[in-house]
């Protein structure tokens, strides 16, 4: 069995870039050419955009727990 592969936040950000900035590719074709799978790219994608979407979101609108 192999042991999971740890990718460094640098390349992380430069293979989104690469994926941000395709063109007329797919998302897979560009997975390929980094040789990393297309469901990790999608999951990296998936990150970076709900980490965007909370940290765009006011103090006020975050949920919170209901207070006792």
């Amino acid at each position: 069995m192999e042991a999971a592969v740890v990718y460094s936040e640098a390349f992380i950000e430069q293979a989104l870039f690469k994926v941000y900035s395709r063109g007329p590719r797919s998302v897979k074709s560009v997975a390929e050419d980094l040789n990393v799978s297309y469901n990790k790219v999608k999951y990296w994608m998936k990150v970076k955009t709900s980490r965007a979407a909370a940290q765009a979101m006011p103090e006020a609108a975050k949920p919170r727990r209901p207070q006792d």
